[in-house]
């Protein structure tokens, strides 16, 4: 684990946004990607599965095992150093508050959508509940590399 990430666990979607808002009232970033950097990926990851129609192309091959599965929601631990989709990969320079509020939206857009109907990339079908489950540990694991000021003292 990368030193000085927190540890950090969202049991439901409507605690990431209470959480980002406190970063951005100061923070320090311990990986690779900025504050706006992790919450554009966050969001465009959040939007593409119900955006997406449901005959968008997807490789099975890609899936991993029934277990493996298992193992990652039981866990609720994101692996680290896995690569992102190019599609995903958030360009420099964005502004904070921006992409924190089109996180904001995106959560909400999400939370208001009667899907996902697509395949993640390496879990393949899920249920709402499992993406529900996803995007928490998905979001947990971004911004665990962002640290809040008040902790860093």
């Amino acid at each position: 684990m990368t030193p000085g990430r927190r540890t950090l666990h969202y049991v439901r979607l409507d605690e990431i946004m209470p959480d980002v808002d406190r970063l951005l009232e100061g923070h320090s970033t311990v990986g690779n990607w900025s504050l706006a950097q992790i919450c554009r990926h966050l969001a465009t990851a959040m939007r593409r599965v119900v955006d997406h129609p449901a005959s968008t192309p997807h490789d099975a091959s890609q899936w991993v095992g029934e277990e493996r599965k298992r193992q990652f929601f039981a866990s609720g631990l994101g692996p680290e150093g896995l690569p992102t989709s190019p599609q995903l990969v958030p360009v420099e320079g964005l502004d904070e508050r921006e992409e924190a509020e089109g996180l904001r939206r995106a959560i909400a857009h999400y939370e208001a959508s009667p899907g996902p109907v697509v395949p993640h990339r390496l879990f393949g079908f899920l249920t709402r509940e499992e993406w529900d489950r996803f995007h928490c540990i998905h979001c947990a694991h971004h911004l665990s590399f962002a640290v809040p000021a008040a902790d860093r003292r």
